[in-house]
């Protein structure tokens, strides 16, 4: 199977003002967590580029005598489902950055894909399509910024930024790196 990646569009800096940008959870930026490492310019400099694993299904829709198709994803480190649309945009070839192994293999991955777009028919009105078959799998890596820093005294936390659209993800990600390293170093340890 060839690899692919999803390109960052946000860079180091960009994803620096983003975690550092002012919002009522920081007081408007009077309260701020403080970073591991700071750069010379006073942005966080423990900022870290990782590539996260994740699956494209297309999958067939059959309604009546009406075939189509759609693209959805399924994140393999925790199992997230999201509609897909960035087919077009993915590149050929492996990110220099560190990536991490999938945890959830194809298989899992596909009845995961499966389960979620029929949870999406079923909540739609009208008539519903039919999942009839998976046309084509594609295995990428997406890119995540993640944001090291100390939250109360010497304990460490991490935030998560999504690397192509900007947005900050959620607790399932932010495990699911925990994870990923905690995995990595028992692996070097033994």
């Amino acid at each position: 199977m060839r690899s692919l990646y999803l390109p960052t569009r946000i860079d180091a800096t960009e994803a620096a003002r983003i975690f550092w940008r002012p919002r009522f959870g920081n007081l408007y930026g009077l309260w701020r967590a403080r970073p591991v490492k700071r750069a010379p310019d006073g942005l966080p400099a423990s900022i870290e580029l990782i590539w996260m694993p994740a699956y494209a299904f297309r999958l067939a829709l059959v309604k009546g005598q009406i075939h189509s198709n759609t693209w959805v994803s399924v994140d393999a480190s925790f199992g997230g489902f999201a509609l897909f649309e960035r087919v077009s945009v993915l590149k050929e070839g492996l990110p220099q950055e560190d990536h991490l192994p999938p945890v959830i293999d194809q298989a899992g991955a596909e009845k995961l894909a499966r389960q979620g777009l029929l949870r999406y028919v079923l909540r739609r009105r009208g008539a519903k399509p039919f999942i009839e078959a998976t046309e084509e799998v594609v295995a990428f890596y997406t890119p995540v910024w993640v944001y090291y820093y100390f939250s109360t005294g010497k304990k460490m936390d991490l935030k998560v930024l999504d690397g192509y659209t900007g947005s900050t993800m959620g607790g399932q990600m932010r495990a699911a790196i925990v994870n990923a390293f905690i995995q990595k170093q028992k692996e070097r340890n033994s």
